[in-house]
């Protein structure tokens, strides 16, 4: 206390001072209209911009909550896109079973972990099995196509990504072109984060650069439509049949921060008759007289 009051008493001269200027600042802009007009625009400049910067900072606080909300507003428009579709696919008869219709739901999901520069990259969501994720699951960004979830915890669950040059179960996808719909798959090959191989495309099929790349729809992890990339690179084959093809992904793992986990409710029905199909035995039909 003794060092407060001797502070004070060292420099008595210059608070008295600065006491003496505020004063008489005060009384300059109370009995002059220019000045009191000047100062009054000054602070409110002052004001409005500590406003502006209060408001900048309260909305980046809240950009976790935002982001979250307009994951779910996309995720329920996929779903609604997803079941007209199945309700007119490919101009058929529109489709009466309400189970097949509204098959497919979108479950959003923050990337809280990811590889991109290994053989084999992964990335870790934060929705588990409490949420309703289960292994073998799609996922999906806004762009485009993802990977398949491999492992499930309570709140966590583990995606292996496309970017996987060891992955056994290729995804299928459809080379969209004017005239035809050409079946294939990818396969990562093993170097840049933003490209993969489009593969088992014959010579004969006339490819383009800036043809869509899309899934298929035959399995039951990925709907049909779902955006893969375009064709970047067609590379000159002398001995191979078939085109050396790379394809620009319209996924950026680099920035991914979002997903969405496909819920297909026949998911488990689809992949269970397939499996049987490996246990079926062919009869030879009776012989004819």
């Amino acid at each position: 206390m003794q060092a407060i009051f001797a502070f004070f008493y060292r420099f008595r001269a210059t608070f008295l001072f600065l006491l003496l200027q505020s004063i008489a600042f005060l009384m300059i802009i109370r009995f002059n209209n220019y000045q009191k007009v000047f100062m009054y625009n000054l602070a409110n400049s002052y004001v409005s911009q500590l406003n502006r910067w209060s408001n900048e900072a309260s909305t980046y606080f809240h950009l976790r909550e935002v982001n979250q909300e307009l994951s779910k507003e996309n995720a329920e428009l996929r779903a609604m896109l997803m079941r007209e579709r199945q309700r007119n696919y490919g101009g058929l008869s529109p489709l009466v079973h309400q189970e097949i219709i509204d098959k497919y739901t979108f479950e959003p999901a923050k990337v809280v972990n990811k590889t991109t520069q290994k053989l084999r990259n992964f990335l870790t969501i934060e929705k588990g099995s409490l949420q309703g994720i289960k292994k073998d699951m799609g996922v999906i960004s806004s762009n485009g196509i993802v990977g398949r979830v491999i492992e499930v915890s309570s709140h966590y669950a583990i995606v292996a990504t496309i970017l996987n040059n060891q992955n056994t179960n290729p995804v299928n996808v459809k080379l969209q072109k004017t005239k035809e719909n050409y079946l294939s798959h990818i396969q990562w090959g093993g170097r840049e984060a933003t490209y993969t191989k489009l593969k088992d495309i014959p010579l004969s099929i006339e490819i383009s650069v800036g043809d869509t790349v899309r899934t298929s729809g035959y399995n039951a992890f990925f709907p049909a439509d779902i955006m893969v990339g375009v064709v970047a690179r067609i590379n000159p084959q002398k001995k191979s049949t078939f085109h050396d093809i790379d394809v620009k992904l319209s996924t950026n793992f680099n920035t991914l921060s979002y997903v969405y986990v496909v819920k297909n409710k026949l998911q488990d029905e689809q992949t269970a008759i397939e499996k049987d199909t490996n246990k079926i035995k062919l009869t030879k039909p009776p012989k004819t007289k």
